[in-house]
């Protein structure tokens, strides 16, 4: 694909809720960001949205994949990968503030069929799994699963004869990230409120937000309305770094001035019992809907949300710190406090084949929200891109 041609595809949906003459400012500067991002890294489809004060748009780039190539649009569904752990502990303050649970309940008191080879499971705490301090291993991976409700059973099964890394509570880094420990947020959500976790979310999270089109079952959507996961093809060390890092082995841009191929990946997403820490499907469009809901119940103290302000301030505020790093974890929500634009809370997604990240500057009323399906663009959505349009609007 060249250059002239990648230039060519890029379309963008742009509302009117800025003033004209600042809108085709903004469009025009965000199409100049945005272009270089899509040649450097072989982007195929990318949504953007964007709020800022009572506004909002969304932008469009590229096409669903490079079979079909159907335009990306407002419509177009992503796989927001990690960003779905906001929702799940959104779910669980939820559960904290209507006094079902306590961020101090043990896991095993609120799951008793939850047992580990390492006797120090007995000490999760719900605060734990939140902050990834638990000491549960990446992720928990079950070698045939059913992909429905009976997984559950076999999820807490799976980790009867594992051990933990660390004691809960002793250490919190990027090395202690734990997809497993949403896993098991999910279950306890389903523990307490009886119901299935995505019917939870969607009944209390999705549709007071108005997020109607928003699953976790890709099978529920229009095929021309889905963004396929895209990867490099090959088997090499350095192709397979490109497709989970982001990097090749000089840590150089996903081209490195060769060009390379492209194919869809044959998987969606992730099983049934993975949902709470990964599987969420929803649209720029959507997102911006969720950061607006989340910046009023912020900011605007007569909006009554599903959350209270002193709630939703204690999940932006700092919890566990990184030592040595301005990169902190309130209750679910990373916390980074940049030199130039402030205090910004986020979650960043990495799925086969996607890749994005939902950011928000609260004091600025700012948020951006970037869709990609190319986990191999990663570098440029979790950082310099999302960096440079953020600058745009709030920049000194």
């Amino acid at each position: 694909m060249t250059k002239g041609v990648i230039i060519l595809m890029l379309i963008f949906i742009f509302s009117n809720g800025f003033s004209q003459e600042a809108g085709k400012q903004k469009v025009a500067a965000i199409d100049s960001i945005v272009s270089k991002y899509i040649y450097e890294y072989a982007i195929v489809g990318l949504s953007i949205g964007i709020v800022y004060n009572n506004d909002d748009f969304t932008k469009q780039y590229g096409t669903t994949d490079l079979v079909n190539n159907y335009p990306v649009s407002d419509n177009t569904m992503f796989n927001v990968a990690s960003i779905s752990k906001l929702f799940t502990a959104t779910a669980i303050m939820q559960l904290v503030e209507a006094g079902k649970l306590n961020l101090d309940d043990k896991l095993c008191d609120v799951l008793p069929d939850f047992k580990m080879k390492d006797k120090r499971y007995r000490d999760i705490k719900i605060s734990h799994l939140l902050t990834h301090s638990s000491g549960l291993m990446w992720d928990n991976k079950l070698k045939e699963s059913p992909d429905d409700t009976t997984s559950i059973s076999l999820c807490i099964q799976n980790l009867s004869n594992k051990k933990l890394n660390f004691s809960p509570g002793e250490e919190m880094s990027h090395r202690t990230y734990s997809n497993a420990a949403y896993d098991l947020l999910g279950m306890v959500i389903e523990k307490i409120s009886g119901k299935r976790f995505d019917e939870y979310i969607e009944q209390n999270i999705l549709q007071p937000v108005k997020m109607y089109r928003s699953t976790y079952y890709y099978e529920d959507i229009d095929a021309s309305y889905l963004a396929i996961p895209q990867i490099v093809a090959g088997n090499s060390k350095s192709i397979k770094r490109l497709n989970t890092l982001g990097i090749d082995n000089k840590r150089k841009p996903v081209l490195n001035e060769r060009p390379v191929n492209l194919k869809s990946y044959e998987v969606y997403g992730e099983d049934y019992e993975h949902n709470p820490s990964g599987n969420l499907i929803s649209s720029a469009y959507e997102l911006n809907l969720w950061m607006h809901y989340n910046l009023r119940m912020y900011s605007d103290t007569a909006f009554i949300g599903n959350l209270n302000r002193h709630t939703l301030s204690e999940m932006w505020t700092m919890q566990r710190e990184i030592p040595g790093k301005k990169t902190s974890i309130g209750w679910g929500w990373w916390i980074y406090n940049d030199d130039e634009l402030g205090k910004s809370v986020f979650h960043v997604g990495n799925n086969p084949g996607f890749c994005c990240i939902l950011m928000m500057y609260p004091e600025q009323k700012f948020g951006i929200t970037v869709l990609c399906n190319g986990s191999y663009a990663q570098k440029a959505i979790w950082n310099s891109l999302t960096k440079e349009i953020a600058t745009l609007f709030i920049g000194s």
